[in-house]
């Protein structure tokens, strides 16, 4: 029951994520769509995500906080430079070229850039010749295979234009169909692949943050603060009209909902999974993320479902499922093989045992009376036990 609960509980952050993105994605495409610069967009986002964890890093740590080392703080800086700063910027301009589906699509590169990062930094093993490892590999290329075909392969409309739309949708794209919106289809794609490296990037850094300071909400808390004045800085110097920086209603719930859920709430789900399961496993949802993107962007942002579309959330869905029933029987392999090491040990110390006390001299135990001698030879064996 507890290691149905270690396996579950993880999933179920993981599909919580997944979900704070695609709506996340949404609301922002809308608004940029009505005039929001996206500098503007991804600096206010680390600024509410600080302000947001802040209480929980203070008063679920400060008794269990360990000490923060200069190596330490020296890798969180990198979180909050690859992970938040580089991340943000690139996949928000990205996102204004293109779509909430096209986004999530390319977010399904991030396997492969994690598993070639990994394999690099020594995290992850290929293991091509056992079938747990062949499973992680062709669940990756399947994966990503079918992100490849959704953003590339459009086909015949499977599922047309739903009759219900949102009313802000309506008149931020004034009755036009969302794919018309791109100004510059090869830009997006270009700086969301790029997006996708940063991403997997700070996968791997994170894994090492949490092996040397175990206190997520901490850690989290500091990558979001130097995010906020790396990010001011660079906004303001980008964009540095006081008008543009104004909240309308909803660019206000944007920028909060962005900053709370799919910034705080979200790192620190994926820290937390990182810990347990390792960055290839947080890495690995991200096709889930593009079939309820796609399903949000029909219902409320006018946009068609075609072949491509269908075809290829179904194969990155069934890659997803492949790799981690790959991940989970080498888990298991890995645990049955580190039993079987300390089997072999506790052996070993035995036959190291009987064969020192087959080794005495006999001639030590002449003239000693047998009752004594057996004595002894007991002595000796529970002694090595």
């Amino acid at each position: 029951m507890k290691k149905t609960g270690n396996d579950l509980l993880p999933f179920i952050a993981m599909v919580i994520v997944q979900l704070g993105y695609a709506g996340s994605n949404v609301v922002t495409k809308l608004v940029m769509d009505t005039g929001m610069d996206p500098f503007v967009q991804t600096a206010y986002r680390p600024i509410f995500a600080t302000i947001s964890i802040a209480p929980f890093a203070y008063f679920l740590e400060r008794k269990t906080r360990p000490r923060l080392t200069l190596s330490v703080l020296f890798q969180i800086f990198l979180c909050s430079i690859v992970g938040i700063t580089a991340n943000q910027y690139t996949f928000c301009i990205g996102l204004k070229y293109t779509t909430p589906t096209i986004v999530c699509a390319l977010d399904n590169l991030i396997p492969a850039f994690t598993f070639l990062l990994a394999v690099l930094f020594g995290l992850e093993k290929l293991g091509l010749r056992s079938m747990a490892g062949q499973a992680k590999l062709i669940g990756t290329i399947v994966c990503v295979g079918g992100a490849m075909l959704l953003s590339f392969y459009r086909g015949p409309v499977v599922i047309g234009q739903l009759g219900f739309h949102w009313k802000f949708a309506e008149s931020s794209t004034d009755d036009k169909d969302i794919n018309s919106t791109h100004t510059n289809f090869l830009l997006g794609p270009f700086i969301l692949i790029i997006s996708s490296v940063t991403y997997a990037l700070w996968l791997i850094i994170q894994a090492r943050v949490n092996d040397k300071y175990a206190a997520p909400y901490s850690s989290t808390l500091l990558m979001f603060f130097m995010a906020s004045f790396q990010c001011m800085i660079i906004s303001f110097c980008v964009v540095p009209k006081a008008s543009e920086w104004a909240l309308t209603p909803i660019r206000a719930i944007s920028v909060v909902y962005n900053g709370t859920v799919c910034s705080s709430l979200a790192l620190y789900l994926c820290s937390w999974c990182i810990e347990r399961k390792g960055p290839l496993y947080v890495s690995m949802f991200n096709p889930l993320l593009l079939v309820i993107a796609a399903f949000l962007s029909w219902i409320l942002l006018r946009e068609k479902l075609y072949v491509g579309i269908v075809v290829g959330s179904i194969l990155t869905v069934a890659g997803l499922y492949g790799f981690l029933w790959g991940q989970k029987k080498e888990m298991k392999q890995s645990k049955n093989g580190v039993e079987e090491e300390d089997m072999v040990e506790a052996n070993k110390e035995d036959n190291k045992a009987d064969l020192e006390l087959q080794l005495v001299d006999n001639s030590d135990l002449d003239g000693i009376p047998i009752n004594v001698q057996r004595e002894l030879c007991g002595t000796n064996r529970n002694s090595h036990n």
